[in-house]
């Protein structure tokens, strides 16, 4: 007799087997996760930050590479606006130069 949970668990293992980390990824949908354009992702791979497979109009990244390349260009966070150099400029309006 199946049950609810043994669909969702089968179908959480069929899900799991089709995300592997070498799965391919063509172009559009490759941009579409890295919520990214397609022309940005040719600009990784032009400077080499990206590898892509196939041809123009079968390219295609590995999901692997495309996970590394996200993660490598998360933004780092900031203190502000350099707050050494507003230090310096309120201490300069302080001296009235």
């Amino acid at each position: 007799m199946r049950t609810i949970a043994s669909d969702l668990v089968e179908i959480a293992a069929r899900l799991a087997v089709e995300e592997q980390p070498d799965d391919l990824l063509n172009e559009a949908d490759a941009a579409r996760l890295a919520c990214c354009s397609v022309r940005t992702l040719r600009d990784a791979r032009r400077f080499g930050a990206l590898v892509v497979f196939g041809g123009k109009r079968t390219r295609a990244v590995r999901r692997s590479d495309l996970t590394r390349w996200i993660e490598s260009r998360q933004a780092k966070p900031t203190h502000g606006v350099d707050d050494l150099d507003i230090k310096r400029r309120m201490r300069r309006l302080e001296r009235g130069t």
